[in-house]
C-alpha cells in the first residue's frame, strides 16, 4: 500500500527537466553551442555530464557549431610566467586558466598555441650574451598543456639534434585528421632552418622524425632568424625577407580562410585581404588605411614627439593589432573590424606576442580528485 501510494504522489508532482528523455534533452543542450554554458551545465550533475560527455553527442550536433569558443589570450610577460587575459572577464573564471599545475611552473616561456593547447619552452637564465643568443635559438625542453583541464605532456629534445639553431616551434593539428587537437592528438613542428624541420607527433608510433625540404635546397634564400617570422594562416607559415621582419609585418588568418597581410610603412598601417587564396580570385584587397600620428591624437599619455621615427608591431591577430611608437613603450591596439583604437584595455598591459586559447572541444572536465599530469 505504501509502495503504491508514493508511486501516485510521483505521478502527481511537478515535471521537470529531468523527465526528459535524453534524445530530447541532447536537443536542449546542443542550443548552448561550444560555449562555457555547456562546460557549466555538463557539471551540473551526473546525467548531464553522461549526455554531454557521449560521443554520440558530438559525432550527431558537433558539425552544427565547428567553432570552439575563444576565451581569451595568454600574453608573454618579459621574465615572467605568460599571463591569461580572459575575452570576456564577467562570464571567463581567469583562476581557471592558471598555469600553477605545470612542473616547476615559474620556468616556462610561451611559444605557440592551437586550440586548447598552448606549446611551452623551458627558460635558461642567461650568463651571457652568447647564452642569451643561444636561449632563444634552442629549445632543450618543451612542455604542451591544456590549461582547463590541468593535462600536460612533457617532450626531450632528440640529444643528436641539441645544439643545433632553429628558426622556432611550433604546435599544429594532430595526425587523426578526423579530431580536433588535444592533448592526445597534436603534433609540435620546430624548423632547424629553411631545409630542414623535425615533427614531433602524438599516439603509440608517434616521436621525432626529420624532414628534409627538396624545393628551398635549390633556391638561395637569405640567412634568416627568430625575427624573421611574420605569422601563421591557413596551416603554413611565414618568414619575411627582404627587410620584412617581425616589428614591421604580420600575416594572419580565420577560421574563414581569408589571409590577412598587416603592413607598417613608415607610420602608415595597411590591411590587406586575400579572400580566395588560390583561386582565380586571389587578389588582394585593401581593407584598412591608417594614419597612426592622427589616429592616436587624444588618446591618454600621447605626447607630440611620438611617431617621428617607425612606429612597431608588438603582436597581431584575426582581431586587433597591439602596436607602439619607437620613442617609447606606449601600447595601443586598433581592432581590425571596425577600426577603434583602444588604449586603456587589459592586452595594453603586455608588450608581448599574444597566443589565443579556445575551449577544449568537445569539452573535457577535469577531475580535480586526481592528480593532474
Amino acid at each position: 500500500k505504501k509502495s503504491k501510494a508514493k508511486k501516485k504522489k510521483r505521478e502527481a508532482g511537478p515535471t521537470t527537466v529531468q523527465d526528459l528523455p535524453d534524445h530530447l534533452f541532447e536537443l536542449i543542450l546542443v542550443r548552448l553551442g561550444p560555449s562555457p554554458c555547456l562546460v557549466r551545465a555538463a557539471a551540473a550533475c551526473r546525467r548531464w555530464c553522461r549526455v554531454v560527455g557521449n560521443p554520440g553527442f558530438f559525432a550527431r550536433f558537433g558539425p552544427v557549431h565547428a567553432q570552439a569558443p575563444h576565451v581569451g589570450d595568454y600574453h608573454a610577460v618579459h621574465g615572467g610566467q605568460p599571463l591569461f587575459v580572459p575575452s570576456s572577464p564577467a562570464v571567463v573564471d581567469r583562476s581557471r586558466f592558471s598555469l600553477e599545475f605545470l612542473p616547476e611552473s615559474g620556468s616556462w616561456d610561451i611559444a605557440d598555441s592551437r586550440g586548447s593547447l598552448l606549446l611551452l619552452t623551458k627558460k635558461r637564465a642567461p650568463q651571457s650574451w652568447r647564452d642569451y643568443s643561444r636561449r632563444v635559438r634552442h629549445y632543450p625542453d618543451l612542455m604542451v598543456c591544456e590549461p582547463l583541464t590541468g593535462l600536460y605532456q612533457g617532450i626531450l629534445w632528440p640529444e643528436d639534434l641539441d645544439g643545433i639553431g632553429r628558426l622556432g616551434v611550433f604546435l599544429l593539428d594532430g595526425d587523426d585528421a578526423d579530431r580536433r587537437v588535444s592533448t592526445s592528438n597534436f603534433r609540435v613542428l620546430a624548423a632547424v632552418d629553411d631545409t630542414v624541420a623535425c615533427v614531433f607527433s602524438t599516439g603509440s608510433e608517434g616521436g621525432w622524425r626529420i624532414i628534409y625540404s627538396e624545393i628551398t635546397s635549390h633556391v638561395e634564400l637569405p640567412k634568416l632568424g627568430p625575427e624573421n617570422f611574420v605569422g601563421r594562416a591557413n596551416g603554413t607559415l611565414y618568414w619575411g625577407i627582404d627587410g620584412c621582419a617581425t616589428a614591421t609585418s604580420r600575416i594572419v588568418g580565420g577560421e574563414d580562410g581569408v589571409l590577412h597581410v598587416i603592413r607598417l610603412i613608415g607610420n602608415e598601417l595597411k590591411v590587406f585581404a586575400q579572400w580566395h587564396p588560390g583561386s582565380d580570385e586571389d587578389e588582394w584587397l585593401l581593407e584598412i588605411q591608417l594614419m597612426l600620428p592622427e589616429a592616436t591624437l587624444g588618446l591618454p599619455g600621447r605626447k607630440e614627439h611620438f611617431f617621428r621615427q617607425q612606429a612597431m608591431i608588438v603582436a597581431a591577430n584575426t582581431r586587433y593589432v597591439l602596436l607602439t611608437p619607437s620613442e617609447k613603450s606606449w601600447l595601443f591596439s586598433v581592432e581590425l573590424d571596425t577600426m577603434r583604437i583602444e588604449r586603456k584595455h587589459e592586452r595594453n598591459r603586455y608588450a608581448g606576442e599574444a597566443y589565443p586559447c579556445k575551449l577544449p572541444w568537445p569539452p573535457a572536465l577535469a577531475d580535480h580528485g586526481r592528480e593532474r599530469r
